[in-house]
């Protein structure tokens, strides 16, 4: 006996109906309704609204002592121009074995395919070692504060393998980078355009270390996720055209490979803006905005194993790892414990117009994990 079409699909369908766009962030009713599809089957749920609107969902199934956690975050991104999209982005239409809608791929899917397997476990009684506990996270996609609530509050502590359910189409991640986001911010003296010798051009000295800022690059390669990045994505400065600017500021995102380079990179930013400070006549500062640990697995236990087994058959043999960040990056590091990221959907879903994910994906998602926790803790 597998879980069928109709025991996760209907439930991905409902989720996307369910808009918790971020911002503002708020899968309150989310949570709701999964509590409710999970007493259908006998399992209880605890909610943990933590700020108005924004709530996780905690259920377990089984009695052992040690856990072993399924999470994927309940946001998502907003939907942008709905008039641009196919179908409505909140209606989860089916169409050509796709399901569409915002949150398909990234990351009702995998959501729906976790809440599938804890009931398929709870209704055929299914004898386990450990305990299966989901955990839905609110606010991942703006700062992974769900996941930081849900781990302050105890979660972790018996936790010993966490499947996080990002679209990976399926194969085994193992991996993932940091996040370090930077605010450099540059001040001047304003004065009249036509003196600008009275002046303290700030964005002209902003354009002068935007490329310095590539230098902070590590020279390290990862044998998974290759080389860490920049990407300068927002600048902003001054007030008119007939204004020597006396703001600017621009602000960078550094992805590290490994996270022990983080401070590396914070040290050469520290460098270049003291170098910046020596020659020019502006101020410059800067300011750490945001930051996430990068994390990699260690620890290969029988049930990693065993998912790995089962999800070759689906995807590809070679481990990859992901260069966007997950919850995993809050939930991890503190215990080092072991992780594997892995779910159904394209990475070219993520966060487009038109999202969607393939629904046999979900399907194939939830047994291969069902498989893989009752061959590797039933009893």
């Amino acid at each position: 006996m597998k879980i069928a079409e109709d025991d996760v699909i209907p439930i991905l369908k409902e989720l996307i109906k369910i808009k918790t766009e971020n911002p503002p962030g708020f899968t309150i009713e989310a949570t709701k309704y999964l509590v409710e599809e999970l007493e259908i089957s006998g399992i209880s749920s605890v909610v943990q609204e933590y700020a108005e609107g924004k709530a996780n969902l905690i259920a377990g199934y089984g009695e052992g002592k040690k856990n072993i956690i399924l999470t994927g975050h309940l946001d998502t991104v907003p939907s942008g121009d709905e008039s641009k999209w196919k179908f409505p982005p909140f209606d989860g239409i089916e169409d050509s074995g796709k399901i569409y809608g915002r949150g398909a791929t990234d990351m009702k899917g995998a959501v729906a395919a976790f809440i599938a397997v804890m009931k398929y476990l709870k209704e055929n009684n299914v004898k386990l070692s450990k305990k299966i506990v989901f955990l839905g996270t609110a606010d991942e996609e703006i700062g992974m504060d769900g996941a930081v609530v849900a781990k302050e509050s105890g979660i972790m502590k018996d936790c010993e393998f966490v499947v996080i359910g990002e679209p990976t189409d399926l194969q085994v991640a193992i991996a993932e980078k940091g996040t370090l986001w930077v605010k450099i911010k540059v001040e001047g003296k304003s004065a009249h355009g036509s003196t600008p010798h009275l002046g303290i051009n700030a964005i002209e000295t902003a354009a002068k270390i935007i490329p310095l800022m590539n230098a902070a690059i590590p020279d390290y390669e990862h044998k998974i996720l290759g080389q860490s990045t920049l990407n300068i994505g927002k600048i902003g400065g001054g007030t008119l055209i007939n204004v020597v600017p006396e703001y600017c500021e621009f602000e960078c995102d550094y992805r590290v490979v490994a996270d022990k380079l983080r401070g590396a990179v914070k040290e050469k930013i520290n460098e270049i803006v003291n170098s910046v400070n020596i020659e020019s006549k502006a101020k410059v500062s800067f300011e750490i905005i945001h930051e996430v640990p990068a994390i990699e697995l260690q620890d290969h236990p029988k049930f990693f194993d065993i998912l790995t087994k089962k999800a070759q058959k689906y995807g590809k043999e070679k481990l990859i790892g992901v260069n966007y960040g997950t919850d995993g990056a809050m939930l991890v590091p503190d215990n080092n414990t072991p992780f594997v990221i892995i779910g159904p959907g394209n990475l070219d879903q993520l966060h487009v117009t038109d999202e969607y994910t393939e629904k046999d994906k979900v399907i194939t998602f939830a047994n291969l994990i069902l498989e893989s926790i009752i061959e590797s803790f039933s009893i």
